[in-house]
């Protein structure tokens, strides 16, 4: 099957499977794992070159007048770029989106795709999608997030965006100390003595200075002739006193660099309240919601005080302000400026990722907040915590949950000490008061075991064969490598697929097994490596 890709009709992709391509509006939905090509009909001096979201492909063949350019997308799944450069020039293509999908996701839902046809694979794409989302959206929002970040630094504005979880759990735990600091700013306004020239009539002339008699002096346009007795400057043997005179008039100011600073921010502030509203709706609870709307009501309040009517727009940055730097209040808004300036790839990667519905790097995000609510229940209450250093980039594993028996789980810490090899980067590691005790690591991936060729690994398969999800066995084989190069107690492998099972050091294989005979609340139970189901819940399909 071909579909043309311009509206020249000079480019076309084709597979020889016709249920592996399809086209909605202005998306071109691709499979990975497929073998397709892309045919350019051009003259044989032209150089073309396509790129298939970071991978440029080369040219495999020319048949007469046709380039022959044939790639498979592998390991990627969601949304990919795809464009073709003729002369170094980039083409016009037909499509604005590309999206690859994945024979898993029907297995994962229990569906077998010889049944199914293209837009029933892209109907459970969808729906996947928008499970997976609407449960990391609730998990990022209820879950006790602390971020924090150092006292003492320069600040340097991120390039990175922030986004709307990033504020909302900024707003949410800082709404004390954003609320403290503005009442003392308006308690206690820094005010600014300014003077300024100005023409004042003579007899309202209190203080007389240079000013004053320079004024006199060149502007002689202000003089009037008067009589001897109220001379002050006499001129051709005339005599003249000023109309209007230059005085230095002395006031205070609230319109100040700290000032409109506070008032910047307070805006800044407010505006993601309201983004973070807009965007969280349909994916939060209304308490939630009520938190923000009760702090965008007391930063209203701030913003309307008669204060901040006779400030100014911020148009230059006061770095070196003392006052900024060592009065209260204003102190602590600078600081909370900095960390909520800091930039968190935390929640700037899961943005990307359900932007570029990255069902890899989603279901990653899943399982991490999954474990969280899992060992929570094993190990008691926890808190999430996301450290921030001083140029705003994140401590490497610094993002964990810390629980109430002192365990602590940290999202992709690079182990570097703990490994008597190379550095090694689990998803996923489980930490007690001791150091490390085992691993987890995502893997959006599973096999279908095809009953002869698995029957040679699994004697029960010789004696009834099932079609059964398990982890793919070279995922199993890297659990063995953490094990051992990290002197863990167990290394596991989180999957979406139907089975679990553990392989103890004993030789023991132990099925169905979960997360509570892994572990207790004190101690690691079982020691070797296997494999957890974790399967986002999803309603019944209906067609």
């Amino acid at each position: 099957m071909s579909i043309y890709l311009d509206r020249n009709r000079k480019y076309l992709i084709n597979t020889t499977n016709p249920k592996k391509i399809k086209v909605i509006e202005d998306t071109l939905y691709l499979f990975e794992w497929t073998e397709y090509q892309i045919i350019v009909k051009t003259d044989k001096n032209v150089k073309i070159k396509v790129k298939i979201g970071d991978e440029m492909l080369e040219v495999a063949h020319r048949i007469d007048h046709s380039f022959i350019i044939p790639f498979e997308i592998k390991n990627h799944v969601g949304k990919t770029k795809l464009r073709i450069f003729e002369n170094c020039k980039d083409v016009p293509l037909e499509f604005n989106n590309f999206e690859v999908l994945s024979e898993k996701i029907p297995k994962i839902y229990g569906k077998d795709l010889d049944s199914l046809d293209i837009d029933d694979v892209i109907k459970l794409h969808n729906k996947f999608c928008e499970d997976i989302i609407g449960e990391i959206y609730k998990k990022c929002v209820s879950l006790p997030f602390s971020i924090y970040s150092p006292t003492s630094f320069e600040f340097v504005e991120a390039d990175e965006a922030i986004n709307e979880l990033f504020a909302y759990h900024f707003l949410k735990n800082n709404k004390e100390r954003i609320i403290s600091a503005y009442e003392n700013v308006l308690r206690y306004p820094y005010r600014k003595l300014m003077e300024e020239l100005e023409w004042v009539d003579f007899w309202r002339v209190t203080d007389i200075d240079e000013d004053t008699v320079l004024g006199i002096a060149y502007y002689p346009e202000y003089l009037v002739e008067a009589s001897s007795e109220l001379a002050i400057v006499k001129l051709n043997r005339k005599c003249y006193t000023p109309r209007k005179v230059l005085q230095r008039n002395k006031y205070e100011t609230f319109d100040t660099l700290e000032n409109r600073f506070a008032k910047y921010f307070l805006a800044e502030l407010m505006n993601w309240c309201n983004r973070v509203l807009k965007t969280l709706t349909d994916k939060i609870d209304e308490k939630y919601k009520e938190e923000i709307k009760e702090i965008y009501t007391t930063l209203e309040y701030f913003w309307n005080d008669p204060i901040f009517s006779d400030v100014g727009e911020l148009t230059i940055f006061p770095y070196t302000s003392q006052v900024l730097l060592k009065r209260e209040g204003y102190r602590d808004l600078l600081e909370l400026w900095r960390e909520f300036k800091a930039y968190s790839p935390f929640f700037s990667e899961l943005e990307r990722a359900i932007a570029n519905k990255d069902i890899a790097k989603l279901y990653e995000y899943w399982c991490f907040f999954r474990l969280v609510d899992e060992l929570e229940k094993i190990f008691d209450k926890c808190k999430l915590v996301i450290v921030v250093e001083p140029m705003g980039k994140l401590y490497e594993g610094r993002v964990y949950a810390k629980f109430e028996n002192g365990w602590r789980l940290y999202y992709n810490k690079l182990l570097r000490k703990e490994s008597y090899s190379v550095p090694l980067r689990p998803d996923f590691s489980l930490y007690d008061q001791n150091g490390l005790v085992g691993v987890f690591d995502a893997k959006f991936k599973l096999d279908i075991a095809d009953a002869n060729k698995f029957a040679e690994e699994e004697e029960e398969m010789e004696k009834s064969p099932v079609l059964q999800t398990w982890a793919k066995l070279e995922d199993i084989y890297k659990m063995h490598t953490y094990r051992d190069a990290l002197k863990a107690k167990f290394a596991v492998v989180l999957y979406p697929g139907d089975k679990s099972v553990f392989f103890k050091v004993d030789n023991r294989k132990i099925e169905k097994v979960n997360l509570n005979d892994l572990l207790d609340k004190d101690n690691v139970k079982l020691e070797g490596v296997g494999y957890l189901k974790f399967k986002p819940e999803s309603e019944a399909i209906s067609w």
